[in-house]
């Protein structure tokens, strides 16, 4: 059983998640060893505290995901009692990139670097996500992918096919919605205004850039994430946002939420970073020193990312025919804008594994 949180949004409910399907952890495993390396180095130092720099990711596909590494890092060298601080004696930062191998699977390294502001390279390290971590490289590389004819294929298979994707990536425009294919049931719209405006948002169209949904969003707007579901089962959505959760800010903590659910048939508005049960902070497009990443997650991308990935939910531990035997798969920035009074409550759900995701790219 897992102790991860999901929102719906009609009267926006946050419930338990008593199981769920096609969410690897790699990424955390991995970061976690980092941490934990990192926190002995720095014992031989005599230093209790490090300052975290950019982590930047390939030229392409173009990705800002760096901020997600830093947000783990961050959390986990909390729990390692190491502090966080600009200042300090120690930094770490690096780079993550596409291992470039032909004939093996679809790998992305981590380049961790840990230096000292004298300019004293103190130890680098390397790990790898590859297979048993689809899920998040397909947020680390903010991927378009469609896994609804692969749901019982084994981990191996599933990264063979994202692979592929990566190269030629599945995506359907159709007016201002953007999706996999033409009659996927998922898809998700960006709307923009000006920042406090009380004019409704006006619907963004999005452009194909060599297989990358494109929309432009001006500096000092607010946007809105309009996710649809027009299949025939609830749906749980996680969203990222240039690599930082949607719920990074929720609080408390304790009962922080991962996915957003959607009716059947249905769409919501995210409108902005969950704060709780009751506000959210409106998705706010400025400098990066004023967005989400403020909080010690830094980032140079000139493009943003927003990913959105669709896994059918349902009540109780029971699973549907359709998914019984998934596999698990295994310089401006969005920042904090005006609050928004938004009630929610708790509610329990299964979630399964992951269908598709799609990725949209906005212009900083």
């Amino acid at each position: 059983m897992s102790g991860n949180q999901v929102i719906l949004a009609v009267l926006m409910c946050f419930g338990f998640i008593p199981q769920v399907f096609g969410q690897s952890g790699e990424i955390r495993e991995k970061v976690t060893n980092f941490a934990k390396e990192i926190a002995r180095l720095l014992k031989d130092e005599k230093q209790n505290q490090v300052a975290i720099s950019e982590f930047t990711g390939p030229p392409t596909p173009k990705t800002s995901a760096g901020p997600m590494i830093q947000q783990i890092l961050i959390e986990e060298l909390g729990k390692l009692k190491v502090g966080i601080n600009d200042d300090a004696f120690v930094f770490v930062g690096g780079n993550y990139f596409i291992v470039d191998n032909k004939a093996g699977a679809l790998t992305v390294r981590i380049q961790m670097r840990v230096d000292t502001k004298s300019g004293k390279r103190i130890d680098e390290i390397v790990a790898d996500i590859g297979f048993r971590g689809n899920d998040d490289l397909v947020k680390l590389l903010a991927l378009n992918t469609d896994n609804t004819e692969r749901l019982k294929s084994d981990r191996e298979t599933v990264n063979e096919k994202l692979k592929e994707e990566l190269k030629a990536p599945p995506l359907f425009i159709e007016a201002t919605k953007v999706k996999t294919r033409s009659n996927s049931p998922y898809a998700i719209e960006i709307l923009s205004r000006k920042a406090g405006s009380a004019n409704a948002p006006k619907t963004l169209t999005p452009l194909n850039k060599n297989g990358q949904a494109t929309v432009e969003v001006q500096r000092g707007d607010e946007y809105v994430i309009k996710i649809h579901n027009q299949s025939n089962h609830e749906a749980a959505v996680s969203i990222t946002i240039d690599g930082v959760d949607a719920f990074q800010f929720y609080t408390p903590e304790s009962n922080r939420p991962n996915v957003f659910l959607v009716p059947s048939k249905a769409f919501r508005e995210i409108k902005g970073w969950s704060r709780g049960t009751e506000n959210v902070s409106a998705f706010l497009v400025g400098s990066f020193a004023e967005g989400a990443a403020n909080k010690a997650l830094k980032g140079s991308s000139t493009i943003g990312t927003i990913t959105a990935c669709f896994h059918p939910s349902w009540q109780g531990n029971k699973v549907p025919d359709e998914f019984a035997g998934g596999k698990d798969s295994g310089a401006s920035a969005t920042g904090l804008g005006r609050d928004i009074k938004e009630q929610s409550e708790l509610v329990p759900r299964t979630v399964g594994p992951l269908l598709e995701a799609v990725s949209i790219r906005y212009t900083k």
